[in-house]
């Protein structure tokens, strides 16, 4: 059996496809969760894998101990983060802290552990310049660009909740790096965009969708518009569990910020490929009718680091959009 690892936050959409990319790689998996009861269902996954995986409980990833947690540890995926972008009334105590300092106690952790390599899910959305368009321009972002947000702008509810959020991603990233530069340990950070595919994680209703696997269930749901393309990059999670667990394999990306993207889309596009790939669906999906299609020009993501040193071969937004879309009709006749 391979190298014992802590995943932080493992009942979470992607969190789920990062463990099980970790076990089918041969680690041992020790994860952390708010509530062991919630676990149950993760355990449930992976019935033939029961040796290599192990839960534990973190209430608080911001206060808790966590030295029993990261005991005989090699290397940490910190996926844990808040994800709130709306009804945000208090920036520092609902997101910037809880970003922050959750990442650095964990940092300060696998420091006392002795542990020497860290990957940490961060965003696109620590990448973004929203002064210069965000994704909406003509424009490749690599591992140089920074979200410039302070963290006093970011503490001020009369923003909007997702720029806020973005901030706290840019912060905790931030803090990350400084700390493993002062204190010698190998970062990574993976930056993708919107993350879409099929869920691993048990969905008994509609209201227990994740966000993104809801979007896209909303959209063969008849809706009674076309949705905002408010984020028209993508990266399915298959391939960001996959960089997570080869960047604790392979050197090249130690010390980098990797930027994943399987490409572009827009919701008018998923709707005509729905329309020739799942004729079906057609009375479920948003009307065409008197909608124009997306002419701003789209921004790019340098990819490269993910390509050569991580061996990633990114899934389509075709094939992410049809697995998406076949898994939640099928889930739908559970419900």
């Amino acid at each position: 059996m391979g190298d014992l690892i802590l995943i932080t936050g493992v009942t979470g959409f992607l969190a789920t496809h990062v463990v099980g990319a970790a076990l089918e790689a041969g680690y041992k998996v020790r994860g952390t969760v708010r509530d062991l009861s919630k676990g149950d269902s993760l355990s449930e996954l992976y019935p033939s894998r029961k040796d290599q995986l192990e839960l534990v409980e973190v209430k608080d990833l911001i206060h808790s101990d966590l030295t029993e947690a990261f005991k005989d540890v090699k290397a940490i995926i910190h996926t844990a983060s808040p994800y709130v972008i709306q009804g945000i009334e208090d920036p520092e105590k609902q997101l910037l802290s809880p970003a922050i300092e959750g990442t650095l106690n964990v940092m300060r952790a696998a420091r006392a552990a002795s542990v020497q390599r860290v990957v940490i899910t961060s965003s696109f959305a620590a990448v973004t310049l929203f002064d210069k368009g965000g994704p909406w321009r003509d424009y490749t972002y690599t591992e140089d660009d920074w979200n410039p947000a302070t963290f006093e702008q970011a503490n001020d509810a009369s923003k909007p909740g997702a720029w806020i959020y973005s901030a706290s991603k840019a912060l905790a990233e931030k803090a990350a790096w400084n700390f493993a530069k002062e204190n010698d340990i190998e970062l990574v950070t993976m930056c993708p965009p919107m993350i879409y595919s099929k869920t691993i994680q048990k969905v008994t209703s509609k209201a227990k969708l994740n966000t993104s696997s809801a979007t896209i269930y909303n959209l063969i749901s008849k809706p009674a518009e076309m949705p905002d393309n408010r984020l028209p990059l993508f990266c399915d999670a298959r391939d960001v569990a996959k960089a997570h667990v080869q960047a604790l394999k392979t050197d090249g990306a130690v010390g980098h910020r990797v930027l994943l993207c399987g490409g572009s889309y827009t919701w008018q596009s998923a709707t005509k490929l729905l329309l020739e790939q799942r004729p079906e669906l057609k009375d479920r999906l948003p009307s065409l009718d008197n909608v124009e299609d997306e002419t701003r020009t789209i921004a790019r993501l340098d990819t490269t680091i993910a390509q050569r040193d991580l061996g990633i071969q990114f899934i389509s937004f075709e094939q992410c959009l049809l697995d998406s879309v076949d898994q939640l009709l099928a889930m739908e006749k559970q419900w």
